[in-house]
């Protein structure tokens, strides 16, 4: 199902009223986007990917390399050459012939006889040697660094998706929590109220006393009624500052920072229905867009399992010396130029891989089907909570009005003594707990609109 355009942009422009509502609030998001150190990582993560990107990218273009090897050797395998047993017949055969000729002419030049040589013995490696080379290589065909180069391309573009996932999650924990504070902030302000109002009828408890109205047990009574309330005063301070102290840690900041409270307005009316905002969140998710990149990962994957079978052809060029010394001469350089071919003809566990890469994708699709659910019921369950919330603002609203009409009526009795210590503790009693009630309604009402915003993906990110 798509979303009509005019509840769209109804819905937007509500969410921008609540933003400039929240001046202080929105401030302090910018202010956990950028310092969070969680996000920080997230960040480094990305970078790291797109680092990975770049060294799969180098493997398309040639690279220029020198090796150099200088090697002194002793003994080792050696190899005769049989020069001795090759020449010297022929050495013997000549020195006959040169000796029976000067016989025959004695006017025949006198020839020096041929010595006998022996055979050479030759080491295999040579005592001294070096070679040093400048090598460029570069690929011509290679289906594994093709597709290699693509998946790093879908995992960069995931992983950065990943960052954009924990900002969202991090606006949602930065506004619970801050809407938490202001709750527990304003809770305990209610408590100083009630605490004020329980010392004062400590006082009129007192008064009346001295003049004998009433019985040294309501003095008692009221003294305890100061006590109980001091201590509910404790608490709620105690969760003020464990409150302030979340919301600083989320921010990356001391934990005693002040933090600017809100200013209560009203709120926006929501503009969608819960349909509408289960196909947003399945539009605007991130989670989608990551698990398609890791579908396209899967994808190329697949193919590069394929591709094993195609050959891979390289050329590689090497220029340099050798020789038993470090000298350029003319005989000493040399030039050498190859083109490679490696064909893997026969490889067994190839349909295995490929078939491994084929279930993985199909798990991928399976997951995405499943986040459908998920995103839909997320989205649906947060839009009836904040439907739920927004009506309990209204009941917690009346009952507050209704506790402290009746609260002041009932004050006004007690302090001319129409009415006993108990209705004015039950009154009062009721007044607190239903000015809490209706702090907690509205800000839990805030809290679940940040939670919405996730479900839907809605806050709209510069």
């Amino acid at each position: 199902m798509k979303i009509s355009i005019p509840a769209l942009w109804i819905f937007l422009l509500s969410c921008l009223a609540a933003e400039g509502q929240e001046a202080p609030l929105e401030e302090y998001i910018q202010a956990a986007l950028s310092g969070n150190i969680a996000l920080q990582k997230k960040e480094l993560s990305y970078e790291k990917s797109l680092a990975a990107l770049q060294e799969s990218k180098a493997l398309f273009f040639p690279r220029l390399s020198a090796q150099a090897r200088y090697s002194v050797a002793r003994g080792g395998r050696a190899f005769t050459i049989p020069v001795g047993d090759l020449m010297n017949p022929v050495y013997h055969n000549l020195n006959e012939l040169n000796r029976l000729v000067q016989i025959a002419y004695p006017d025949y030049p006198t020839i020096p006889e041929y010595p006998m040589i022996d055979n050479v013995q030759e080491n295999f490696l040579r005592e001294t040697e070096q070679e040093t080379v400048v090598r460029l290589q570069m690929p011509v065909f290679n289906n594994a660094i093709l597709y290699n180069h693509r998946i790093r391309q879908n995992l960069s573009a995931a992983e950065k998706v990943s960052a954009d996932i924990y900002k969202r999650e991090l606006v949602q924990e930065v506004k619970v929590a801050y809407f938490n504070y202001a709750q527990a902030a304003q809770g305990a302000a209610i408590l100083e109220n009630a605490l004020q109002l329980v010392e004062e009828n400590l006082r009129t408890t007192e008064s009346l006393h001295r003049n004998n109205k009433v019985a040294p047990d309501a003095v008692y009574g009221a003294r305890a009624e100061v006590a109980k309330v001091e201590q509910q005063l404790a608490e709620a301070e105690k969760n003020e500052k464990v409150a302030r102290a979340y919301f600083n840690f989320l921010l990356n900041r001391d934990y005693e920072a002040a933090i600017i409270l809100p200013a209560e307005a009203s709120l926006p009316e929501m503009a969608l229905s819960a349909e509408e905002a289960r196909s947003l969140a399945i539009q605007n998710r991130e989670e989608f867009q990551q698990l398609n990149y890791y579908l396209s990962a899967r994808d190329n994957q697949v193919q590069l399992d394929k591709g094993s079978f195609l050959p891979q052809i390289n050329i590689q060029a090497d220029y340099g010396i050798q020789g038993v010394n470090y000298a350029i001469t003319g005989d000493s350089d040399f030039f050498l130029g190859s083109a490679v071919l490696s064909w893997n003809i026969f490889d067994p566990g190839r349909n295995a891989r490929v078939q491994q890469s084929k279930i993985g994708k199909l798990e991928l699709e399976k997951q995405r089907a499943e986040l459908q659910q998920q995103a839909g019921l997320q989205a649906a369950s947060a839009y009836y909570g904040l439907e739920a919330a927004r009506k309990r603002i209204a009941q917690a609203q009346a009952e507050m009005e209704a506790a402290r009409q009746a609260f002041r009526l009932v004050d006004k009795k007690f302090a001319q003594g129409q009415a006993n210590l108990l209705e004015f503790t039950n009154a009062r009693t009721q007044m607190t707990t239903a000015e809490q009630n209706r702090s907690i309604a509205y800000f839990d009402y805030q809290a679940k609109l940040a939670v919405f915003e996730r479900a839907t993906a809605s806050y709209p990110f510069e």
